[in-house]
């Protein structure tokens, strides 16, 4: 069998650490990956670790759904983060956990891109992409892990997910019990998670295969979600790790993950009631789930047909669509009819095979 290879990525000048592990996890060799080094003679599945500090972490509540419908799901809960962004991010989503939640990761688009070319230089071709913390797996007991990988001390806990420099993660830790792992207890560990890895940020246009994305909207992210309404649980959802160190009470946990969640809507000073109303304002706009869902039911009645950009504003779904013939774009109209929508074609560009259309998706009068 093909053993898998899991690598730290570390500074692009720096030897990489590695290691060969089984389908069980047992370790057969260790390394270092130097700067000029080649592909290996022999085939190997190569799984890389990235440095968690430029990973974000989010708990969601999340319907079931397709992995396309998940992460459209969870870009449409996180829009507001996504927003505050000053270039293009990536969303990848977990499985379900034992608690009915998912973790969600937000990354830039260009640090992926960045860390793949860096394994393509060195031979690397990696099929699964892990942030640091997100290795470390905690046990029943709810103990927080800590663990050192190069300069950040990765920290994972049933609550808690990030990395930082040390003095900054020991900052946000306070007096939480923590406790380090020994190499000796994080190697397995970590050959484990590698085989299963909690999140897995290739996913969507960098799964393997597939072409690098090209995003028209770099502030915002491809929302593809079916119907989904926004509610209270989504103060549990999106809080990040320094909202269950430095509050004590729910109402200031719900407070501090909304100020997360919506940092320009939630001011430093805002009490629950604040909160509720914004969350009361949220629940109000329900226009784009349904138009979103019955878009998606279109969509998926016309198989030549590719969303490859959705944005929702005042007037309906702005929307970029490829597909291989014109009939296609006259089975989607047609499609989107029996929805009761109305689909109007903006502009449209033929390059290659494939015809690409801007397109407006808005409630028949």
């Amino acid at each position: 069998m093909t053993p898998n290879r899991l690598i730290l990525l570390s500074a692009p000048d720096s030897p990489w650490p590695w290691l060969t592990v089984t389908e069980t996890g047992a370790i057969l060799q260790r390394g270092v990956l130097p700067p000029d080094a080649a592909p290996p003679e022999t085939p190997m599945i190569d799984r890389v670790i990235v440095p968690g500090a430029d990973v974000v972490t989010r708990w969601l509540d999340l319907p079931e759904g397709n992995a396309l419908q998940t992460r459209s799901a969870a870009a449409f809960l996180l829009e507001d983060d996504i927003a505050a962004e000053q270039e293009a991010v990536h969303v990848s989503v977990g499985t379900l956990d034992e608690n009915g939640r998912r973790l969600a990761t937000l990354v830039g688009q260009a640090r992926i891109q960045g860390w793949l070319a860096e394994a393509q230089a060195r031979g690397v071709t990696p099929v699964s992409m892990t942030p640091d913390y997100l290795m470390l797996r905690p046990g029943p007991d709810g103990e927080t892990l800590v663990a050192g990988f190069g300069g950040l001390l990765a920290v994972r806990s049933a609550e808690l997910a990030f990395s930082a420099e040390r003095p900054l993660a020991e900052t946000i830790l306070g007096d939480t019990p923590r406790r380090l792992l020994a190499f000796e207890e994080l190697e397995p560990m970590l050959a484990r998670s590698a085989l299963e890895p909690e999140v897995d940020l290739l996913q969507g246009a960098f799964e393997p295969g597939r072409s690098p994305p090209q995003w028209r909207n770099p502030r915002r992210m491809a929302l593809l979600a079916l119907a989904l309404l926004v509610s209270p649980v989504l103060l549990a959802g999106a809080r990040i790790a320094t909202d269950l160190i430095t509050t004590r009470h729910m109402e200031g946990r719900a407070v501090a993950s909304a100020r997360v969640a919506w940092p320009r809507a939630i001011p430093a000073d805002a009490d629950i009631r604040t909160v509720r109303a914004h969350l009361a304002g949220k629940q109000t706009v329900d226009r784009f789930p349904s138009l979103a869902a019955a878009f998606f039911t279109a969509v998926e009645q016309t198989p030549g047909a590719q969303i490859d950009r959705l944005a929702y504003g005042q007037d309906g779904l702005s929307v970029g669509l490829s597909y291989g013939n014109y009939s296609d774009m006259d089975q989607l109209i047609a499609a989107g009819r029996r929805q009761g929508l109305r689909l109007a074609t903006e502009s449209t560009v033929t390059e290659g095979g494939r015809i690409t259309s801007d397109i407006s998706v808005r409630r028949q009068p």
